[in-house]
């Protein structure tokens, strides 16, 4: 399997093939049971997307299938499989790009050496990152090299002719299960990724170094040992990279992920996977009263706090944070604060009014304060069985604060008080704005 980086509807994305047996995705219950033997996980994190699948053969069975003999086939497990301790720092050699004269003539000011250096930036930003759990050191030549980064302008051939592919990682034998006991919770395993292919240039013509840059810190992140990819758009590692990340910096999850990723064990054991598809279990849906954190949610740069659903998981976004009542890739209800740049609400409505509309059915719209503010609430029932809410209040200092949550519509009548509970707790103060002022508070995107 190779792990590649491409322009995917004109984005920088990758494409990764899946494994072969029994379909198998991610769920939080999994997660759940495997966190309680390693409550240490930083989270949130996309930590079961990192493991790799294996196939644990004893040595009969070895012998029997070089044989010929019928036997039955040894169970598949989930591991994460990387580096190890002993092999770093690990050794690289960047390959500068051999850019044709056509292309240095459109693009003077742009270098191999530029390139090479963007290179290395992406390395270092992924020390710097995981706060050296990883650790990279020059090597003068390919031959004295454990991972080549080979840097080219030449053109990468997809089998979708819609796809520009921009990097690519080998991963098909980087991991190689050793032996072991999976009862004990860890297998032997050996991680090795001799190179990475990372493009300077698409269709249109060499790319700025800044891109170059993060093409190779996706591909680095594969060249660590991910395996697939992150199921979160605004994460590094998600398919299509959508330059969602302030340059210079690794996504939350991303850091979260790796540093768990780098701290467990290698060869740890997520789970054994069954032999036939097996029904995932309901996940829990919330009892009794309501109740919200303690200790608020607290964004002075962004001029608000708010106490989320007790036990929800967190994530900051930049623009606000999101709470949802599992992991933020496998979760039945989710509630998301987002602060943009507008004076009023009509003036946001009139930005984003008729997307929102588009939700769904709107069940409920009103006027009524919220924290002291003028605010607007709609409720919306979307096509696809879920229920939406839209809470829109006024700052007065040129912010509109979004609350948006949704649901199963078969479980609103569980989830509303929660939302409800949540949003009583919603206090605006001051916004710290940050140099880029409004342009940063948010204007055109959607939120």
């Amino acid at each position: 399997m190779k792990a590649a980086l491409a322009l995917l509807a004109l984005l920088p994305g990758c494409v990764a093939s899946g494994g072969a047996g029994v379909a198998y995705q991610p769920n939080r219950m999994d997660y759940a049971t495997f966190r309680a033997d390693h409550p240490d996980l930083l989270e949130p994190n996309y930590l079961p997307f990192m493991a790799t699948r294996v196939r644990l053969e004893s040595t009969p069975a070895r012998l029997a299938r070089w044989l010929g003999l019928p036997l039955r086939p040894a169970p598949e497990l989930l591991v994460f499989c990387r580096w190890e301790e002993a092999r770093l720092p690990l050794a690289v050699h960047v390959v500068a790009p051999e850019i044709p004269q056509e292309l240095t003539l459109d693009y003077p000011g742009r270098q191999p050496p530029d390139y090479v250096d963007a290179a290395w930036r992406a390395l270092r930003l992924w020390e710097q990152g995981l706060e050296g759990l990883v650790r990279f050191e020059r090597a003068p030549s390919e031959q004295a090299a454990e991972l080549v980064l080979h840097l080219t302008a030449a053109p990468f051939v997809a089998d979708d002719p819609d796809v520009q592919v921009l990097g690519a990682t080998p991963l098909g034998s980087a991991c190689r299960v050793r032996g072991g006991d999976p009862s004990s919770g860890r297998v032997d395993v050996r991680f090795e990724v001799g190179q990475l292919e990372v493009h300077v240039a698409d269709e249109f013509g060499l790319l700025l170094p800044d891109q170059v840059e993060r093409i190779a810190l996706h591909e680095i992140g594969h060249a660590l040992g991910m395996r697939t990819h992150s199921p979160i758009p605004a994460d590094l590692m998600y398919p299509v990279v959508r330059d969602r990340l302030p340059r210079g910096e690794l996504g939350t999850e991303d850091v979260n992920s790796f540093v768990s990723f780098y701290s467990l064990p290698n060869g740890t054991v997520f789970r054994a996977l069954p032999a036939a598809p097996e029904p995932i279990a309901a996940a829990p849906l919330p009892e009794g009263p309501p109740e919200v954190e303690l200790a608020p949610h607290v964004d002075p740069r962004l001029g608000y706090e708010i106490q989320l659903p007790r036990g929800w998981t967190r994530l900051d976004t930049g623009f606000g944070v999101v709470a949802v009542d599992g992991v933020t890739w496998d979760y039945e209800a989710s509630l998301q604060v987002i602060v943009r740049g507008f004076d009023d609400i009509d003036a946001y409505l009139d930005r984003h009014g008729e997307w929102h509309l588009a939700t769904g059915r709107v069940l409920e719209s009103g006027s009524e304060p919220l924290a002291g503010r003028p605010a607007r609430r709609f409720v919306f029932e979307r096509p696809d069985g879920r229920s939406e809410g839209l809470v829109l209040v006024e700052s007065g200092d040129g912010r509109v604060v979004v609350v948006v949550w949704d649901c199963p519509s078969l479980h609103l009548a569980r989830f509303r008080p929660w939302f409800d509970a949540s949003l009583a707790t919603l206090e605006l103060r001051r916004a710290r704005s940050p140099e880029r002022g409004r342009d940063y508070l948010g204007s055109a995107d959607r939120p």
